[in-house]
Formats: structure tokens, C-alpha cells, sequence
């Protein structure tokens, strides 16, 4: 069997495999999206999940589901202290009380149906705990923005969580499949995104880096550098087993006149792509050209300087660059 036709192989089964497990996520989100909005504690959520679902990994998604469905970014909260400083005469004792404070602001976070990323990570990392599933929360540092792209000094400012399941960790973000803040206006959007629970750890990398590099679970991201280089990944690329072939560079040079050429595979057929860069006031559409599962575009930057790209999937954002024309 030749190589072309090895990853041919390959391709068609990882393509099946992502279906498949697409199929079975909707079929969790299906179940929680009926299920109370509000429980009295997490014993009685916990109660709820293990009567509906038999797998660790359906009980896992489950849980994620239901707290990215109805719990709300608190952005009251936002740049006030999270400090927490306990008194203490033993180890042990220390121990018992970060575990009680874990405990209360799970619950609290519940019962509010408000929290922060370290609420949000903490009532999952709870509810696991009670299904005797291993749960981690994983501090680090996360990017949004375009304008992000190239800096390594960005703080650790997010936690998300790993979860084992058939001793294999899964990385998910919870706090940010529950929706989205307009920072301008200090406004929580609700807007539930599957997209963000177990998706690859190669595709988690592109907009979270964690303070242990173990977290990473991926060794195409080696330190800082790797990550800060990459494009920001968007909501039209997260959680569709798209593959970013070229260009994998965040930060891109070329001289007026060249073309930006992009190759992608698994872009679902019928999608529309289009361009806009942050200085025009309208978007281009491209043309594209499929062969297999391959999508190719190209963009002809018509300026000098640099200018922050977005490339769009039918309207949608899905990739961002910086770009810099000589």
C-alpha cells in the first residue's frame, strides 16, 4: 500500500471517527438541554446525570453541557481580587480547607448560575469528583484576539479542565462554551459551543496555553514562542475536524503583489469563504478550489503595512493573521 494511499485511509477514518463522536455529543446535548435550570446542589445534578447516561464520557460531556448551557459569565467580577488566604497549623488542615473552599464555590456557582473561569472549572472539576471521574483544573494562559498573535508575554489569566476518561485526558473549556463578553460593554452573550469539549489537543493549543506544559497533551507546541505564533482559531473553525494545512504561521510577510495562499482539508462542501482585513470596510469573497477532501484560496493584499486578516467560513469567523506587506 503506497503512502498517498495510507493517508487517504487515514483521513476517511478520522473524518468517520469525528462524525461519530459528533452524533453522540448531540445526542448529550439533546438529553441535558431538557433537564431543570436550576438543581438545589450538586448532588441532585450529579443524581440527574448518572440516571441518564452510562458512560464516563457521556456523564463528562453531560455535565460540561449543562453548565455551558445555564451558567453565565459573571462580569461583575471581573479585575476584582479572587485572593483567598486561609489560616492554617498543619498541611492536613490546609488541605481540608481548599477542598471545603472548592466544595462552596462549586455549589455557590450552581445555585448563582454566575462565575468566573476558576467557578466554572471548579463546578465541573466537582461534579466529576462525585462521579468518580478524575478532573483536573488546568490554569493558563488564553487568547481571544488577532492583536494577540506574536506576543509571548501574555499572563496566565484562564482556567479550563482535563478529564480522564478510559485513561485518556481530554481537554475542555467550559467557561467559554457557555457564550461570550463584549469587554466594551461589559456584557455577557449566552451562545452555547459543543466545539470546546474534547476537541484535539492540537486545536485546543491554537487559543490556550497552560502553566504546566504536561497540560498541553500535543508536542507540535513546544514553549511559548509556538503558541504566540499561531493564528487565532474562531468559532467557524473550532470542533469540525478542519485541518489547517498552510499557512500554520499566525504572523505572515510577503511583498505587495504576492499572494497568500491557504490550504485547508475537511471544509464542509458548499462553504463560503471570504476575506476581510481590519483597515477595509467590506469583505471579499474568494474562490476556492476543491480536490478531495483539499480546499485552496488565495489573497492578494492591495496595500503596504501590516493589518490584522479574518478569514470567514459562510459569514462566520474562522482564522485571524497578522499580516505584513513590504
Amino acid at each position: 500500500m503506497n503512502t498517498n494511499m495510507k493517508y487517504k485511509i487515514k483521513t476517511l477514518l478520522t473524518f468517520l471517527f469525528a462524525i461519530l463522536f459528533f452524533q453522540v455529543q448531540a445526542q448529550v446535548d439533546k438529553v441535558v438541554a431538557q433537564y431543570p435550570n436550576h438543581f438545589a446542589s450538586t448532588n441532585e445534578l450529579v443524581s440527574k446525570i448518572e440516571n441518564d447516561f452510562t458512560t464516563d464520557k457521556d456523564k463528562a460531556n453531560a455535565a460540561f453541557s449543562w453548565i455551558a448551557m445555564h451558567v453565565a459569565y459573571d462580569t461583575k467580577q471581573v479585575n476584582r481580587s479572587q485572593r483567598v488566604r486561609f489560616s492554617y497549623r498543619t498541611e492536613e488542615e490546609l488541605a481540608a480547607k481548599k477542598k471545603q473552599f472548592r466544595i462552596d464555590l462549586a455549589e455557590r456557582s450552581l445555585k448563582k448560575k454566575k462565575a468566573l473561569c476558576e467557578g466554572y472549572s471548579t463546578l465541573y472539576q466537582e461534579l466529576c469528583n462525585q462521579m468518580n471521574i478524575e478532573c483536573e483544573i488546568v490554569p493558563g494562559t488564553a487568547r481571544r484576539y488577532v492583536s494577540e498573535i506574536g506576543n509571548e508575554n501574555l499572563p496566565s489569566n484562564h482556567a479550563w479542565n482535563a478529564v480522564k476518561i478510559n485513561d485518556k485526558w481530554l481537554l475542555l473549556d467550559v467557561t467559554w462554551a457557555a457564550g461570550w463578553v463584549d469587554y466594551s460593554k461589559m456584557k455577557f452573550n449566552k451562545e452555547y459551543s459543543p466545539a470546546y469539549f474534547a476537541s484535539s489537543p492540537e486545536e485546543f493549543a491554537m487559543k490556550h496555553y497552560p502553566d504546566d506544559q504536561k497540560w498541553l497533551l500535543t508536542q507540535t507546541i513546544q514553549n511559548t514562542s509556538d503558541f504566540a505564533l499561531q493564528p487565532i482559531a474562531f468559532k467557524a473553525f473550532l470542533g469540525k475536524d478542519i485541518e489547517l494545512v498552510s499557512p500554520k504561521k499566525g504572523i505572515q510577510n510577503i511583498k505587495k503583489g504576492a499572494a497568500l495562499e491557504f490550504q485547508l482539508l475537511n471544509v464542509a462542501e458548499g462553504t463560503e469563504v471570504a476575506y476581510h482585513f481590519k483597515r477595509d470596510k467590506f469583505g471579499q469573497r474568494v474562490k476556492v478550489i476543491r480536490k478531495n477532501d483539499s480546499l485552496t484560496f488565495k489573497i492578494y493584499p492591495e496595500f503596504k503595512g501590516t493589518d490584522e486578516l479574518v478569514i470567514y467560513f459562510n459569514n462566520e469567523p474562522a482564522l485571524g493573521y497578522k499580516v505584513k506587506v513590504k
